[in-house]
Formats: structure tokens, C-alpha cells, sequence
């Protein structure tokens, strides 16, 4: 909110929006219904909503299915039906290696959920449980070669 203070009454406020799906069609019919509703709200007025692109669009890259099978697998021994498997449009080296190499990502939980924060915290078990998921997963892929 512009100027951002309690007692004024803002003239300008920004929203950014960032969205993430491994399927590109998926992300072009999220974008299109922002874009309509930014065109519906400013037509409806008395503000005028504009969508910004503020940097080009990332294609989604997927993991090798593979080596996310082998993270299931081991994930499904340690933590039965305590995981989920959760595809990531983050900008991780993965979007870059996939082009070139075979590549999943493994992810542990952070306390309350909070990432990308400094308040960000994983617990030590977790840490530990996250490093058996990898082994067992590397494990039974240099077993399947």
C-alpha cells in the first residue's frame, strides 16, 4: 500500500502474484482468469486494476519419473502414508539440469510451514528422516543399474 500508513488512505496498492504448476496450459488458464478479473474490477471500477508482468515466464521442467519413484519408495518405507508427492515450479538447479540429466527434488517439512523466511526452521528429526529417504532412494537406484 502506498504511502503505507495506518491513518492515510491508500492511492495505490501492489499485488504480486506468483504461480506455479507443472503443466503450462494449467498456468496460461490461471493467467487468463487474471487478467479477466483485473479487466472485470477496473470496468466495475472506481479503481483501475492493472496486470504487470514483472519477469518472462519460466516453462515448467518435470522431474524424471524415476527418480521420483525411487524417492516415493523409499518415503512410503519410512513415513507410510505420511508424505505426498508435491511438484515444484521454484526456480531450483533442477530447472536447468533436467535439460541435460535426470532430476527429482526431496523435499523435508519446515516448522509452521514457513520458508524462504529467516524465521525458517526444520527439525532435527526431520533433517535425519530426509537424509534415510535419500540414501534409500540412491540406494535403489544404484541397485537398479
Amino acid at each position: 500500500l502506498h504511502p503505507g500508513a495506518e491513518s492515510i488512505i491508500p492511492g495505490r496498492a501492489e499485488l504480486v502474484l506468483q504461480f506455479r504448476d507443472p503443466d503450462a496450459h494449467v498456468l496460461d488458464a490461471i493467467d487468463a482468469v487474471v487478467r479477466e478479473l483485473a479487466a472485470e474490477m477496473t470496468e466495475a471500477g472506481p479503481v483501475d486494476v492493472a496486470v504487470i508482468e514483472t519477469r518472462e515466464r519460466i516453462a515448467p521442467t518435470v522431474m524424471d519419473a524415476g527418480l521420483r519413484r525411487h524417492i516415493a519408495d523409499a518415503a512410503e518405507h519410512h513415513v507410510p502414508s505420511y508424505w505426498q508427492e508435491m511438484p515444484s515450479a521454484a526456480g531450483h538447479d533442477p530447472m536447468v539440469i533436467a535439460h541435460h540429466l535426470p532430476c527429482a527434488m526431496l523435499f523435508i517439512p519446515s516448522i509452521g510451514g514457513i520458508s524462504h523466511d529467516f524465521a525458517e526452521d526444520t527439525s532435527d528429526e526431520d533433517i535425519i528422516l530426509g537424509c534415510q529417504v535419500l540414501a534409500d532412494a540412491a540406494a535403489s537406484i544404484l541397485l537398479e543399474q
